[in-house]
């Protein structure tokens, strides 16, 4: 009779030690004196049905003691109260398993021995409330139950057969995104995870353990529950504004004054972030303290890569596929899309990511006091586009997104999309669109040169003029653009300016200007003689009269060729923009131009001196004086080309004597310097071979040509000498 009790006695051999139904609550390890050997890194919770192989009957006997005294305290006491028995272990009758006598007495008295359904209607907590069941008798009763499931589990042929609604919910977890990065050291996953599988690193190593397994756990019902639990838990993170979710990864502190800390400090509560000592006035600490707090809460997290941040990751992604766009814009669709509620600034966003561990894909550029967000590589050329544009325009008055990228592609050597200018350029002050399809824009504080005074100009002299007239007189300053705006750009220009209106494509000074007033110097002139003289004349009366009120020749022709308030009527015939003229009075100084032209050619005579060099003569013409470019006879501009030094009879230097195609040019400071007039001589002799030029005139001319031994001959000789 003692034999048989002494064999119902916990522990039972081939019985669990250690009730699975209260794994959490045994997870310290054994005592030191257990482990040796054969219980190295073994808790409390891993005494299964093994431990009558690995230790000594002695020994599982004192291990069972400990179990029942870690189960008997009052914290596991209140834990249990509510707690129901696993729906496996409801089912069983209390008369097919081996029990204490003790164990058994308490649960008859309760009426609990003959019933199919014996815990169905108890609490684990109620059944400790038995008068005489302590925590041994749980214990005892537990392992018991526990023992005839896995008993039951496996039929007749040796299959086992498993919880559907458990692997169900492991199947759900494996295929939730998330559940790689949800691990065991984050406090938001480790509980539950430790809860269902000690072993599991992650969620995801925790569903293929749970598809993998070969048995049940005693309840798999509650084991699925909690697997749910988790995948909840993981897809709620989804749903988190960003905000939640980073107090959610590094705000798990007891200490709410911690927690208050950093979420100030890092901007969580209103999407700015403060400073250290910002934060240590408002909570009455050191500056130091607050780094500290806050260091010790960011980095807890060994591998930040690795944390499950579902929201960062889509912020990133959404920023990533802005780039480059004005930071205020990314914020307000951050807001719109529910990615945060405060308003979260770029640069907290920064800061939060590389805490997280995440490859920020953007910097923040400063442009004008604005924020734009741009790849890391554009950080250095989003500042410069800004400083090419705004001396773009500065010069020109308008620019081209095309002419800036292309512009900051030269200094960066490297290709700057216009994708770049376009999210820079709307920052700068000023800013207005003239054409958003080509590309055309202005900056109005910034243009001070180039469009609006020639615009200013061309009102001030014709008043009104038709967009297509004011285009062409634009494009006669070939130093200024190539090409001039197109007349849509040229009209939206004139649109935005405040003191122009537009009629249809007329364009109307409004009010009048004086162009006295906006004209200076050699333009003030020129239209003040052809205001009192013209408005149209031929260019060489035109000219005369100027020289003779003080203007430089050079000045005069200069202005005459690219001054976009002087129009071209016909050959040498000018007069002011927009002025009215018949053909027949243009025809009329044209014939007076070649009544008063000079009988004789510039080029007057050319040979070759007997060590053969060429020597040309020349008799000055107005324009040739003025511009001082002369031709090269056609024999010899195939010899005579490049750049010669150039020098006075006397040796010295004087400059360079450039040709090319039959003309030369080079000489015009020499003949304002020795104070050239029209129908002077001058000789220039050329040393091929040396690269040498020398020039003579006046009274030297003469001189020049007495030595010449050569007489002129044919153009086929020339160039048969001087090549020799």
């Amino acid at each position: 009779m003692a034999s048989a009790r002494a064999a119902n006695r916990y522990p039972r051999p081939g019985e669990r030690i250690a009730p699975v139904t209260l794994r959490e609550f045994l997870l310290q390890p054994i005592p030191e004196q257990f482990r040796g050997r054969r219980g190295a890194d073994v808790r409390f919770c891993d005494l299964d049905e093994t431990t009558w192989q690995r230790f000594s009957q002695e020994a599982v006997v004192e291990l069972s003691k400990l179990v029942v005294a870690r189960l008997g305290t009052h914290q596991v006491r209140k834990a249990l109260a509510d707690r129901a028995f696993p729906s496996t272990l409801r089912g069983i009758r209390l008369g097919d398993v081996q029990l204490e006598n003790r164990t058994r007495r308490c649960l008859a008295r309760e009426g609990l021995d003959g019933d199919d359904e014996p815990l169905r209607r108890y609490t684990i907590g109620r059944i400790m409330g038995v008068r005489s069941f302590g925590p041994r008798c749980l214990v005892d009763l537990l392992v018991a139950l526990e023992s005839a499931v896995s008993a039951s589990q496996t039929d007749g042929v040796g299959e086992v057969n498993l919880s559907e609604e458990l692997t169900s919910a492991a199947q759900r977890l494996a295929g939730l995104p998330g559940a790689k990065l949800a691990t065991r050291k984050e406090p938001r996953f480790a509980p539950l995870l430790a809860a269902i599988d000690e072993e599991a690193a992650t969620a995801l190593d925790l569903a293929g353990r749970l598809m993998a397994r070969r048995r049940d756990s005693i309840d798999p019902s509650a084991m699925a529950e909690q697997v749910r639990q988790l995948c909840d838990r993981i897809e709620r993170m989804a749903g988190l504004t960003l905000e939640e979710e980073l107090i959610e990864v590094f705000g798990s502190t007891p200490y709410q004054r911690n927690r208050q800390i950093l979420i100030g400090y890092y901007g969580w509560e209103d999407g700015q972030q403060r400073t250290l000592t910002d934060i240590g006035k408002r909570f009455g600490i050191t500056r130091e303290r607050i780094r500290q707090i806050c260091a010790k809460l960011t980095k807890r997290h060994a591998d930040a890569g690795e944390i499950l941040a579902p929201v960062m990751d889509r912020v990133l992604a959404l920023i990533d596929k802005r780039l480059p766009c004005p930071a205020d814009r990314i914020e307000a669709e951050l807001v719109a899309q529910r990615m945060t509620s405060v308003g979260m600034s770029l640069p907290t966003v920064a800061t939060a990511a590389k805490l997280l561990g995440r490859r920020l894909p953007f910097r923040i550029a400063k442009i004008h006091g604005a924020k734009l967000a741009v790849r890391p590589d554009q950080a250095d050329s989003a500042p410069a586009v800004a400083d090419l544009a705004k001396k773009e325009v500065y010069f020109h008055g308008l620019a081209t997104v095309e002419r800036i990228a292309q512009l900051a592609s030269e200094r960066f050597d490297e290709n700057i999309g216009e994708q770049l200018v376009r999210a820079t350029i709307p920052l700068l002050g000023g800013f207005s669109w003239l054409d958003d399809r080509s590309g055309w824009f202005r900056l109005a504080p910034v243009a001070r040169h180039g469009l609006p005074k020639a615009i200013d100009k061309i009102l001030a002299v014709a008043g009104e003029v038709s967009i297509a007239r004011m285009r062409t007189a634009m494009g006669r300053n070939r130093r200024l653009w190539k090409e001039p705006p197109p007349e849509k750009v040229l009209l939206e220009f004139c649109r935005q300016m405040g003191d122009v209106r537009v009629q249809g494509k007329r364009v109307i000074s409004d009010p009048p200007r004086d162009w006295r007033k906006v004209l200076t110097g050699v333009e003030r002139r020129l239209v003040s003689v052809l205001t009192e003289h013209g408005p149209v004349m031929e260019r060489g009366a035109m000219e005369d009269l100027c020289v003779r009120e003080g203007m430089n020749r050079f000045s005069f022709h200069a202005f005459v060729s690219w001054s976009p308030v002087i129009e071209q009527f016909g050959h040498s015939v000018y007069g002011l923009l927009g002025t009215s003229v018949g053909k027949r009075q243009v025809d009329r100084l044209i014939a007076n131009r070649r009544a008063n032209r000079l009988p004789h050619r510039v080029l007057d005579d050319h040979g070759l001196t007997d060590d053969g060099k060429v020597w040309l003569s020349y008799r000055l013409s107005k324009a040739a004086s003025t511009y001082a470019v002369i031709t090269v006879p056609a024999a010899l501009k195939d010899l005579v080309h490049g750049r010669f030094e150039l020098f006075s009879r006397e040796g010295n230097p004087i400059g360079t004597l450039a040709t090319k195609d039959g003309r030369a040019w080079g000489l015009g400071a020499f003949l304002r310097r020795q104070g050239a007039r029209i129908d002077d001589r001058v000789v220039l002799t050329l040393d091929l071979q040396a690269g040498t030029a020398v020039v003579a005139i006046g009274e030297e001319v003469e001189e020049v040509l007495g030595d010449v031994t050569s007489p002129p001959s044919t153009e086929q000789g020339d160039r048969d000498r001087a090549t020799g």
